[in-house]
Order: structure tokens, then sequence, then C-alpha cells
């Protein structure tokens, strides 16, 4: 018998800041914070990770929790560093 082929809602993924991350991008049945932040390139020792469904709460960087298909997530950064530099003429 064949396998049948997957159904793109059935393929395992979660929204990170709006963005659709799959299998193919990293995202595993078990993730910890630090996994998650690192899919939209923000290091650990800087990231603040909120799950926002099914319930809202903080993750630690170093949690693990069990993925549930259409997640979200929404990762920041604690520090932002930028600035302006006036320019005078």
């Amino acid at each position: 018998m064949e396998p049948q082929p997957s159904n793109e809602k059935d393929r395992l993924h979660i929204f990170v800041n709006r963005r659709k991350f799959e299998e193919g991008d990293g995202v595993r049945p078990e993730m910890t914070g630090a996994q998650v932040a690192a899919l939209v390139g923000v290091p650990a020792d800087n990231a603040v990770i909120r799950e926002e469904s099914p319930e809202k709460r903080e993750i630690g960087v170093n949690e693990t929790v069990q993925i549930k298909n259409g997640e979200h997530f929404l990762v920041t950064r604690k520090i932002v560093e930028g600035g302006y530099v006036s320019r005078t003429n």
C-alpha cells in the first residue's frame, strides 16, 4: 500500500510574528523557546517569547513546549539597539 500524499493542513507548522514556518524551516513537535526565537533570527539571550494561542503566556528560552499545529508565537527583543545621529551641516 502506498503512503497517501500529505494534506497541507496536516503538515506541522506554526506562526512566529505572523510568518508561517514549517518542518523544513526547523519546526519540530517539541521546541525550546530559543528554537522558536531562532526561526525569526532573534538570539536567545535577547529574546522574549510569548505563546499567543491557545493561551497567552511567556515561554522561557530553555523551556520546552509541545508544538500544536497552527500555533501562534510572538518573539520580541529585550534590548533594541539603534539610534539617531544628528548631522549638522
